[in-house]
């Protein structure tokens, strides 16, 4: 058999780019090793996401797409897949709880974005695929052999590929060389799914707060590292602690927790649904992520560190990226591969510089609540470009302006000369919402 396009991994990004490949007209095969439905992080959604998914389902004709990309709408349309509500951004220091952060990135419940329940989420989009023209293959794990086009070989697929997409995540399997050391995040994170973890909210939620701090993405930062909890409809709680692995090398869960008796007491009767996952260094970056006739997707292609919810964001907008340019002729097609994989690193970049700035200021609330605002003042920026239907990349890393004064900055953090009151006058050309005014008080409603 033979096909214009083979997508390896049936993740949330493989599926929807062999939605979009088969709308394209393009004879589409799509290849998973594992099956579905199955766990997965990277669960939490942010405005961002939601913009280019709700942009990809018009564009390409896939209404069923939409509903997905705000919380109400999800609820209304599909009740049988869990998901939760995230209303925003909520970072509390531990061991003085009194230092929060709240940033509101919707009006209300209805509005909001999601947080993922993975398993319902991926094998749904699954199903959409098997609906379409599409070839599905579960449990494959093909060789790759390329000559003027690829062959792919398993037990069960015997076919040819002109162009493959690796939406694996970290597998690798087209074996591209990886250069870690360019990336300044080194973390490694202890997570699971839990019941019985009680919301933030009900033991420490105050009125002043602009939404249920546990309707969000909850970050619990400390020196050394940091926690998310992302709470879902059916009960069920994603949690994981994040550590650097210089700072904190050898923690546990169960060191952590009594170490930090306020996250203790939050999960006092919490009980793991699946064995608690301790990994190694999470960072990893290839050295290229395109060729003629492959590409990999932004998340298979480098992984970071989950602070900010960024990750979601970014390999949609490689999607968005990506996909036109297996309908363009060969050279076209070469320039846009290299566009975007220019495009996909000068983000990974400016990413890893905010996030591992961040990590230098955990232990000082003051410059943490500053510096992080970088993170929303380029995110709020480009989410007003989408909506406005201005083309712009990533976390606005192609404004060259606001790259410098990234740089500028996280080059003060490391060298632990950060002047944290200069934030606010160098994001002014970029700050619509009133960021880094003292009068908030760390307390961002939406805007």
């Amino acid at each position: 058999m033979k096909y214009d396009v083979a997508i390896l991994g049936a993740g949330f990004s493989g599926s929807i780019s062999a939605l979009i490949a088969d709308q394209m007209g393009l004879k589409t095969i799509l290849l998973e090793r594992g099956t579905h439905p199955r766990f997965a992080i990277g669960e939490s959604s942010t405005p961002q996401a939601d913009i280019t998914l709700a942009s990809l389902a018009e564009k390409y004709n896939l209404p069923f797409l939409k509903p997905l990309s705000r919380y109400g709408s999800w609820k209304e349309t599909y009740p049988e897949l869990n998901c939760g509500p995230k209303r925003g951004f909520t970072y509390i220091q531990h061991p003085n709880i009194e230092n929060e952060l709240l940033v509101a990135a919707s009006p209300d419940n209805y509005n909001c974005d999601c947080h993922w329940y993975r398993e319902d989420f991926d094998a749904f989009l699954v199903e959409e695929v098997k609906k379409t023209g599409v070839d599905y293959f579960e449990n494959t794990i093909v060789t790759l052999t390329s000559n003027s086009n690829w062959n792919l070989q398993s037990e069960n697929v015997s076919c040819t590929a002109e162009f493959i997409i690796d939406a694996t995540g970290g597998a690798n399997p087209l074996h591209i060389p990886q250069d870690n050391t360019s990336i300044h995040t080194n973390s490694r994170a202890i997570y699971s799914h839990f019941t019985g973890v009680t919301p933030w909210g009900n033991i420490h939620g105050k009125q002043h707060h602009p939404y249920r701090c546990h309707d969000s993405a909850l970050h619990h930062v400390f020196a050394g590292g940091w926690m998310y909890v992302l709470h879902f409809d059916n009960g069920i709680t994603s949690a994981g602690f994040i550590l650097d692995c210089d700072a904190r090398p050898n923690d546990t869960w169960e060191s952590l927790m009594l170490e930090f008796p306020n996250i203790n007491e939050q999960f006092k009767n919490a009980v793991a649904t699946l064995p608690i996952v301790q990994s190694k260094r999470m960072q990893r970056c290839t050295t290229k992520m395109v060729g003629e006739n492959w590409a990999m997707l932004p998340h298979a292609a480098a992984f970071l560190d989950p602070l900010h919810s960024a990750g979601n964001a970014l390999t949609l907008n490689g999607i968005e990226r990506l996909m036109p340019l297996l309908q363009l002729s060969k050279q076209e097609r070469i320039e846009g591969l290299n566009t975007y994989q220019n495009k996909t690193t000068q983000a990974v970049k400016l990413l890893d510089k905010i996030i591992h700035g961040c990590y230098k200021c955990f232990d000082d609330f003051e410059h943490l609540s500053q510096f992080a605002m970088l993170y929303f003042v380029g995110a709020d920026f480009t989410e007003r470009q989408k909506r406005s239907g201005t083309e712009t990349d990533f976390l606005n890393s192609g404004n060259v302006d606001f790259r410098n004064t990234v740089d500028h900055f996280y080059n003060q953090v490391v060298e632990g000369t950060l002047n944290a009151a200069d934030i606010a006058d160098a994001i002014k050309p970029w700050n619509m919402i009133g960021l880094c005014d003292p009068s908030k008080q760390n307390m961002y409603d939406y805007t």
